[in-house]
This record gives C-alpha cells, sequence and structure tokens, in this order.
C-alpha cells in the first residue's frame, strides 16, 4: 500500500506540474537485457522485447536547451537459455526467462537542432531512477522420469528479496521531432548491482539491467517549445 502511494503521489506531481509546461504521451519498444556475472564467470542471457509508454514533460532552459522528465510504464528482462542448472550452482534461479516492470523517471537534458519550423534533431543524456513493480521467471527445469524440460513460475521475485527493488542508471539518444511527432532512440545502462544474496545464496556477482529503446512521442501545445523526449 505504501508502495502504491508513492507511484500516485509522483504521478500526481507530474500532472500538475504539466499544467504549466509541455506534456505529450510516449510509447514504444524496449530490448532489454541484464549483464550479469557470477563467481567470476559472464553469462550472456538473449535479449527481452518489452515496451514503456507513459506522460513525459518538457521544460525549456535555453535557447537550444531542454529538460525533460516523465513516468514511464516499462517491462524489461532477460532470456538466459541452453545454460544447464549445474552450471549456475546455488544461482540456478537466474536461468529463465524473465519479465520485470518498472516506473521508470528520466531526467535527460536535450540539446536540439533546428532545421526548419517544424523538423528538429537533437541528441539528449541524462540519469533515470526506476521502481520496481514486479517481476516473474519461467525457470526451465528438468522433470524426473523423461528428461524433458518444463516451464516452473517462480513468483514474485522483489516480495522474496531476489532482486534490488529500486534501480539508477545514465542514458544517451539522439532523435528527430516532425511536427507534434518525435521519434528517438536511447540506450540505459543500469549502475545500481540488483543482486541480493538470497537471489544467489551468497554467490557474489553482479546484475545490472541495459536497455535500447525506439520510441514515438506525440506532444501537446506550442509545437515551438518541443523537444525530443527520452
Amino acid at each position: 500500500m505504501k508502495t502504491k502511494l508513492i507511484y500516485a503521489i509522483a504521478f500526481t506531481f507530474l500532472v500538475q506540474i504539466a499544467n504549466a509546461q509541455m506534456i505529450g504521451v510516449k510509447g514504444g519498444v524496449n530490448v532489454a537485457n541484464m549483464s550479469m556475472s557470477m563467481a567470476g564467470m559472464s553469462y550472456s542471457p538473449d535479449a527481452l522485447v518489452g515496451f514503456h509508454l507513459g506522460p513525459v514533460i518538457d521544460f525549456k532552459l535555453q535557447k537550444n536547451l531542454y529538460l525533460n522528465t516523465g513516468l514511464l510504464y516499462s517491462l524489461k528482462g532477460y532470456n538466459l537459455r541452453n545454460v544447464e542448472n549445474t552450471q549456475l550452482g546455488n544461482a540456478s534461479y537466474l536461468n529463465g526467462r524473465a519479465k520485470l516492470s518498472y516506473f521508470d523517471i528520466p531526467l535527460n537534458l536535450a540539446y536540439k537542432i533546428p532545421f526548419s519550423n517544424k523538423f528538429k534533431f537533437f541528441v539528449q543524456g541524462g540519469p533515470y531512477a526506476a521502481l520496481g513493480l514486479g517481476g516473474s521467471v519461467k525457470n526451465p527445469q528438468k522433470v524426473s522420469g523423461g528428461g524433458l524440460n518444463t516451464s516452473v513460475p517462480i513468483q514474485d521475485i522483489y516480495s522474496h528479496g531476489t532482486l534490488a527493488k529500486a534501480d539508477y542508471g545514465v542514458g544517451a539518444g539522439a532523435g528527430f521531432e516532425v511536427g507534434p511527432m518525435v521519434f528517438s532512440v536511447n540506450y540505459d545502462y543500469g549502475l545500481r548491482n540488483l543482486n541480493f544474496k538470497p537471489y544467489t545464496l551468497d554467490i557474489p556477482g553482479t546484475l545490472k539491467i541495459t536497455t535500447l529503446e525506439f520510441s514515438i512521442t506525440y506532444m501537446f501545445g506550442n509545437l515551438a517549445s518541443n523537444v525530443g523526449t527520452k
């Protein structure tokens, strides 16, 4: 209940600020993954395709310099396949298809270069914070007798203390806007080690999320003040 209240307050705060600023709606595709190393060994999961969606707002700082932020629901994760549980030892729960849902709050400085009244190119970068909402891992395990694989769902990974719930990192990207439409690509790199000891049963290691985002944003209001958002 406390976490839900924090999310509600954050959303209300952003909406109130947006009453006096430029506001838009952003959505797109995530290509997410997890950088993994356990007990001196590195693992290379396959990327998981997810999505992001939510409101964004812009603040004009100077002629070509803007600050943008928002509140985005974002689906991330990874898919670690063809790795036997015995190779992962006590960290066997890492082996599987993980889906992690977050509220992302980016804070980017954006510099835009106008080529005409309706076409602008921009580059941007800055930190972000993320709050975990929930997640699960479908862990392939061999059933006794037949040696076949089956997907066994693991319950909420945050409630079991298996991953750190809060994340933060840095991102950078570029894009262009045509009238009210903004097209952008952004790469986020998590800086926090999300590894909790209960997740890996005291095996030292690092878990960091990376996300490549492809986005489309529709901006409302005075187009002359718009800027590409994260």
